[in-house]
Parts: C-alpha cells; sequence; structure tokens
C-alpha cells in the first residue's frame, strides 16, 4: 500500500470518529500497539459498555471500535509499519480537525 491509499485509509477512518478526541484515539493505539488490534478493538467495546465510564468515553470508544472493526481486514492484512503509519495518519487527521475548529463542520 502506498503513503497516499495509507492516508486515504486514515482519513476514511477519522472520518468515521466525529466527537473523538486525539488524546482518546491515542489511548487506544498505545492499546493496539501494545496488544494487537484485535483485543483493542475488544478493549474498546468493553470501555464503551462500561456504565462507570463518562459517557464521552464511552461514546469515544464505540465509535473506535465501530471503525476500526469496519476497516479490521485491511488493517490485518498490512505490515506493522504500516499499520502504525496509518494509525498515525489517523491521529493527524483528528488533530487538523480539532485545530482548523472541525473539518467536519465545513462539509
Amino acid at each position: 500500500m502506498d503513503r497516499e491509499e495509507q492516508i486515504a485509509l486514515a482519513q476514511r477512518i477519522a472520518q468515521a470518529l466525529p466527537e473523538v478526541t486525539r488524546n482518546e484515539w491515542m489511548r487506544w493505539v498505545q492499546i493496539a500497539d501494545r496488544y494487537g488490534l484485535e483485543k483493542a478493538v475488544q478493549h474498546a467495546e468493553r470501555v464503551a459498555q462500561d456504565i462507570t465510564m463518562r459517557p464521552a468515553i464511552q461514546r469515544a470508544n464505540r465509535l473506535i471500535a465501530q471503525a476500526v472493526r469496519s476497516h479490521l481486514a485491511t488493517l490485518q492484512c498490512l505490515r506493522r509499519k504500516e499499520r502504525q503509519a496509518i494509525l498515525g495518519y489517523v491521529s493527524w487527521w483528528l488533530r487538523i480537525t480539532t485545530v482548523r475548529g472541525s473539518l467536519r463542520e465545513e462539509k
């Protein structure tokens, strides 16, 4: 997968993450790096159902689980470095949308 395809995939994932902060995404990425994508998605699904968590954290994790699960087959086929790059590009997209006052409002 070339860089343009990686960035496009990252953008599709990021667009499925309205209301997810870059910090929340980065917490999830750390879990994915340490335990793998499948376990990280399962963790996000558990947090999304955890009534002791704040609603915003539950929603963010629900969105993360849905967005990543919808692209899981593609992400799992990639080499580790490519996958890390894509997850990093997602964080970049999330950062851009908050810095610019949310690109989502413009669309």
